[in-house]
């Protein structure tokens, strides 16, 4: 969940409110989101301005818009409390959404619900080894990734992700705003089948590759690791996918409403606006589309009109 000082069903209002006032900065400075209304009147004001938007925009629910740009169509998902992150799993053909409610959902590409289970916590990204179709979703607070059998959404292992890195015990501070987001990138060769990368909300707002012995480890309990942290775009981070076509990583930002886009050595390599209100996780369709999971509420089915590796090439 991201948080933005603003409580209640005031957030998203509030959120694109900010987002007008204080633009993002440069790529290197990852500025924090906090107290960046300046009081609870300038978020009540926000939202009596835009809280008519806002009804008009659920009120279309459902509706595909078309426009020069994209075309966009919403999912309202109601059973889908506060969704956070989002996965195409290739192997089933179907979508796997994490919800801050500590729930995972099966999902169909035209947006229906096909299973659902409730693991308990923040879990707030998700992501999958297309080489054994297994699933791998990240609790936010005790930092852990969970494996987890897609047939019948049940969690095999656990990974949990030691906070140290650079010589810093805390480096992914306890208590702070963690692990927003996971992606796996499948690597020949790799001793684990590829590389995860995750990014880490506020503190710090941060890039990370782990290590995550997925092959290595035998038990149903292992330790991941911080092996690389690199400051993309402007804080706070929500979400990461994995576009392999133009080889870039997709990193959200809900507050700006943007992706940031990062090779996977953490160059900066520019952003793209995103669709949408609380945008926490995104995922990338055959063909080109993004699945894009809302904390507000619903799924976005968004339809570039240029594929990414068009517009994000070196």
């Amino acid at each position: 969940m991201i948080k933005t000082g603003v409580p209640g069903p005031a957030r998203a209002v509030a959120a694109r409110a900010t987002a007008a006032v204080v633009p993002p900065g440069p790529a290197s400075a990852c500025t924090p989101a906090r107290g960046v209304l300046a009081s609870p009147l300038m978020a009540v004001a926000a939202l009596r301005v835009l809280l008519p938007l806002l009804v008009l925009a659920i009120a279309r629910a459902g509706v595909v818009h078309a426009g020069t740009a994209a075309s966009v169509e919403t999912w309202p998902l109601p059973a889908l409390e506060e969704p956070s992150g989002v996965v195409y799993h290739p192997l089933r053909g179907t979508l796997f959404v994490v919800s801050d409610e500590g729930g995972i959902y099966e999902v169909s590409t035209a947006g229906e619900i096909l299973a659902s289970r409730r693991l308990g916590g923040d879990l707030e990204g998700v992501t999958c080894d297309p080489a054994t179709g297994l699933v791998y979703a990240v609790r936010e607070g005790h930092e852990v990734i969970f494996e987890i059998d897609p047939e019948d959404l049940s969690d095999k292992r656990r990974f949990t992700i030691d906070r140290a890195f650079g010589g810093n015990d805390d480096f992914l501070q306890r208590g702070g705003d963690g692990i927003e987001g996971i992606t796996f990138v499948p690597a020949d060769g790799h001793p684990e089948g590829g590389r995860f990368f995750a990014v880490n909300q506020n503190d710090p707002p941060v890039l990370l590759e782990l290590a995550v012995p997925i092959r290595s480890a035998a038990g149903r309990f292992a330790t991941a690791r911080v092996i690389k942290a690199f400051k993309i775009g402007s804080a706070p981070l929500s979400g990461v996918t994995w576009d392999a076509s133009s080889r870039r990583l997709l990193i959200v930002s809900a507050l700006w409403r943007v992706a940031y886009l990062a090779d996977s050595d953490g160059g900066y390599k520019g952003s793209i606006d995103l669709p949408g209100l609380m945008q926490e996780g995104i995922a990338l369709l055959p063909g080109g589309a993004f699945v894009i999971a809302q904390d507000s509420g619903g799924l976005i089915r968004w339809t570039p009109v240029e594929k990414l590796s068009e517009r994000a090439g070196d």
